[in-house]
């Protein structure tokens, strides 16, 4: 895990037991996703498990929510994963994360 990634997979485990709020925009659509954080856990070689490529994650356990229009839906799983393969900018602060992969950018900050 290189230093970048250790830094956001570091400020995850310190959210665990809080709610998180993840702001993903990608291809230019903008989905959020509320997150109740029990665990973090970092693989190097997750399979696909829709349109995506297999690669390294980390996966975000914990109950949550997609926030949209029509209201919330269940996470299925109980399960968020940030595809972290070409991970080239973070930056955090005590109470956000910003990181951006050649796939997304996430925005991660803790609820009160």
């Amino acid at each position: 895990m290189n230093n970048e990634l250790n830094a956001v997979n570091q400020w995850l485990e310190n959210q665990v037991g809080q709610t998180i709020l993840i702001r993903k925009e990608e291809q230019g659509d903008l989905d959020e996703t509320r997150v109740q954080l029990e665990a973090v856990e970092y693989s190097e070689h997750v399979p696909a498990r829709d349109e995506y490529a297999e690669g390294s994650s980390l996966i975000l356990h914990g109950p949550g929510h997609v926030i949209n229009e029509k209201g919330d839906i269940p996470l299925p799983r109980n399960t968020f994963q940030i595809y972290v393969d070409g991970l080239h900018e973070t930056e955090t602060d005590e109470s956000r994360i910003n990181l951006t992969t050649d796939r997304a950018k996430y925005l991660i900050f803790k609820l009160p």
